[in-house]
């Protein structure tokens, strides 16, 4: 983004108050950002469990599968 604040022209409470902001806004997307990943997570693992079933499957013999 390369945006620059320039706190120093405003009134010290005022700095306080967005810093408290920023924080807020830190802890409040960070928790989201956490929450969609361990929903990613647990879809994942749910695929993983599951058994893959493939039908009419022949499986190659030695030559085959060794032929260059």
């Amino acid at each position: 983004m390369g945006t620059t604040l320039e706190l120093d022209t405003l009134p010290e409470k005022a700095r306080i108050e967005l810093l408290d902001f920023y924080e807020f806004l830190l802890h409040k997307y960070s928790q989201q950002h956490v929450h969609k990943t361990k929903k990613s997570a647990n879809k994942f693992e749910a695929f993983l469990s599951k058994s893959l079933i493939v039908d009419n499957f022949v499986m190659p013999d030695r030559e085959t599968r060794n032929a260059r």
